[in-house]
C-alpha cells in the first residue's frame, strides 16, 4: 500500500512556536494563501483520512477534497500541561515534566496527556487497519508527529529517543510504502505540487 501523508498547513500557534492540540485551532490566514495554488487528486486515491483536528479539516477543504473519513487516530497527541506554551515557557514553568518530555521516550505521559507510547499505539492500530483493508493508495492529513512515528518505523530512526522530531513542514508530503509490519519511506517533507 502507498500512503501518503500531508502536514496541516501553518497555523497560528506553529508561527508563534507554542504547543498546541487545541480541536479549535485554524488554519492561519498565510496557509489558506498557500493553499490556493496547490493540487491533490482525490480521485488518485482509494481512501482519505483526515484528522479530526480544525486545521486538518480546513487544509483537507482547502485542497478541494471531498469524502474523506475522520480518523482520531492520527490526531495530535495530548499535550496537556503544555497546551499554549512556548518551550521556553515550558522549561520555566514545568521544568521536570518537559525534560521527561524533551527526552522523546515512550514514557511518561506529559501531565494531563498523553504519552508518547500512548499516541504511538493509536497511529499503529490505525496504521495496521489500512495496511490490511486492502486499499492500494492511501492518503492522509495529519499532524507532524503522526508522520515522526511513520518516519521512525521505516528504519530511518530509532522509534523513540534523539533531539528531534520529524514530522516535515506544514503543508507538505511524506510519501510510504506500507507492507504491514514493514514501512519504507519513499519520499520526506515534498512540496506540494501547484495546480
Amino acid at each position: 500500500m502507498l500512503l501518503h501523508c500531508i502536514r496541516h498547513g501553518v497555523t497560528p500557534s506553529n508561527l508563534a512556536g507554542r504547543f498546541n492540540d487545541s480541536e479549535d485551532e485554524p488554519i492561519d490566514a498565510s496557509a489558506v494563501e498557500a493553499l490556493k495554488p496547490l493540487n491533490i487528486e482525490a480521485g488518485a486515491y482509494d481512501r482519505v483520512y483526515v484528522s479530526p483536528m480544525r486545521r486538518c479539516v480546513e487544509t483537507a477543504e482547502q485542497l478541494g477534497l471531498k469524502d474523506w473519513t475522520v480518523e482520531p487516530r492520527i490526531a495530535e497527541r495530548g499535550l496537556g500541561v503544555f497546551q499554549g506554551l512556548t518551550p521556553s515557557e515550558c522549561q520555566t514553568l514545568l521544568g521536570e515534566p518537559f525534560d521527561a518530555f524533551s527526552k522523546f521516550e515512550a514514557e511518561p505521559a506529559i501531565p494531563e496527556g498523553e504519552s508518547r507510547g500512548a499516541h504511538l499505539a493509536r497511529v499503529k492500530a490505525w496504521l495496521e487497519e489500512i495496511a490490511k483493508s486492502g486499499h492500494e493508495r492511501v492518503l492522509a492529513i495529519t499532524h507532524g508527529g503522526v508522520i515522526d512515528f511513520l518516519y521512525r518505523m521505516s528504519g530511518a530512526h530509532p522509534i523513540h529517543g534523539g533531539e528531534r522530531i520529524f514530522g516535515g513542514e506544514n503543508l507538505a508530503m511524506s510519501s510510504f510504502k506500507i507492507d504491514w509490519p514493514h514501512v519504507k519511506l519513499l519520499g520526506f517533507s515534498e512540496p506540494l505540487a501547484p495546480r
